[in-house]
């Protein structure tokens, strides 16, 4: 298992051009990204093994989030981009129960959010 801490606006869209496999709010100890890679190979197998770690500061950042739409600092979003899992089709509904989402989705919505707030 790799784990790869996202610091770039090029790294964030990467993953949300390839539409990252997302989950907010995750803890990222070696302990706690065993437990999801696991729930992903029970469904699928993977080609590898990579966490990419963003933080909220780093989104709040990239996307100019304020207000009660940016993320507290320390939170942690760990994505898995789709070309790391063998059989995508495998987890799309299942992501549901374990509240796994699409990085392009979260950025859309986050984005539409800040934009109506602006009136």
């Amino acid at each position: 298992m790799k784990k790869i801490t996202v610091q770039t606006k090029a790294q964030l869209d990467a993953l949300e051009k390839e539409s990252a496999l997302t989950w907010e709010g995750l803890t990222t100890d070696e302990e706690s990204l065993t437990q999801l890679f696991d729930w992903i190979k029970g469904y699928t197998p993977m080609k590898q093994e990579v966490a990419y770690v963003i933080t909220g500061a780093t989104m709040n950042l990239a996307y100019g989030l304020t207000g009660d739409n940016a993320y507290r600092d320390d939170l942690h979003i760990v994505s898995v981009k789709l070309s790391d899992i063998e059989n995508v089709d495998a987890i799309v509904i299942p992501r549901f129960q374990v509240g796994g989402r699409w990085f392009d989705d979260i950025v859309a919505n986050n984005r539409r959010r800040e934009e109506e707030k602006m009136g």
